[in-house]
């Protein structure tokens, strides 16, 4: 995990560099994970012009992207808005785990939608970022490192991160908003008990074999 040199962004960091069980490695500033975009400064812009980003996935309904709108400026990036649902949430009595669950089993289109942007010739390099970058953003990147074969504990490691690059901020219920190991290491589980794996649970939303191997040949190194 590498932090993003992002002034105006908040839990910015690079996937990259991850190894998987198999040995192979997760390439470099090809797929980075952030919260929002809407205070992107100048120089913040220029950066992802010079990494060469193509597409920006936003997982944010629309009263946040209205809220918060991206300040992309003039980058030329293909934008991909596939916001996993948040009626669940409206419950107070819902828990974080719950509220994975519900995305898991509930809105596993918005997922599969993610993952075929990121398969797509040309996708990468590629942003995804919710709103704090920690819970839906965070789901999806541990779909993707679980598809990837990264081992679970550094799948967690990753996830956790996120309570550490989100410092305590009296005005924003949103980072203040802690999160467990417990909650991605269920939510894993579940998708094994429940579709076999991740790689099943994202055929079964209907993202295909080929597209889990573009993914793949994407995202990792070339195998020995």
């Amino acid at each position: 995990m590498t932090q993003l040199p992002l002034a105006g962004v908040r839990n910015a960091r690079d996937v990259g560099g991850m190894q998987t069980e198999s040995g192979r490695q997760l390439r470099p500033l090809r797929l980075l994970r952030t919260g929002r975009l809407n205070a992107l400064t100048e120089e913040d812009r220029r950066w992802l012009a010079s990494i060469g980003l193509r597409t920006v996935i936003d997982l944010r309904q629309y009263f946040e992207i209205n809220a918060w709108p991206d300040a992309l400026g003039p980058l030329d990036v293909a934008r991909v808005n596939t916001p996993p649902s948040l009626e669940a949430e409206a419950d107070p009595a819902v828990t974080l785990f719950q509220l994975y669950l519900s995305w898991v089993d509930g809105s596993g289109a918005a997922f599969a939608e993610a993952v075929r942007t990121l398969a797509r010739p040309g996708g990468m390099p590629a942003l995804v970022h919710c709103t704090a970058g920690k819970d839906r953003t965070g789901l999806l990147v541990a779909l993707v490192l679980d598809v990837l074969g990264v081992e679970e504990k550094v799948i967690v490691a990753d996830y956790m991160e996120s309570d550490v690059m989100l410092t305590a901020d009296p005005g924003d219920i949103v980072y203040n908003y802690r999160i467990s190991p417990d909650v991605i290491v269920g939510t894993l589980a579940h998708i094994r008990a429940r579709y076999g794996s991740a790689e099943d649970y994202l055929l079964t939303q209907g993202v295909t074999a080929q597209e889990i191997a573009a993914l793949r040949d994407g995202l990792l190194t070339a195998g020995s």
